[in-house]
């Protein structure tokens, strides 16, 4: 049985939320939000709108209220190796 009907038949509401995560933490979450039947409280995906920078190629594509879930191999994002050289902490 899926977390989520466990949690509508216990009267609980679920909120999809994240912290201040780039692109490859939403990416991750936003795919576990979207195996969820319902969310009763929505989400907040904002983390990466917050960032002046990311590691990945191509940016999350945020649209009217929403955003769009990357298709693709594993996650459906690509890793910029130069950015993540860039800011890798030595």
């Amino acid at each position: 049985m899926k977390v989520a009907n466990v949690a509508s038949a216990a009267g609980i509401g679920l909120y999809g939320g994240t912290l201040l995560e780039g692109t490859i933490g939403s990416v991750a979450a936003l795919h576990a939000w979207s195996t969820l039947d319902r969310i009763h409280w929505g989400t907040e995906m904002f983390g990466p709108l917050l960032m002046k920078d990311d590691i990945v190629v191509k940016r999350l594509n945020f649209h009217d209220n929403g955003v769009a879930l990357p298709t693709g191999p594993g996650l459906g994002i690509e890793i910029d190796e130069d950015k993540l050289t860039h800011y890798r902490r030595k």
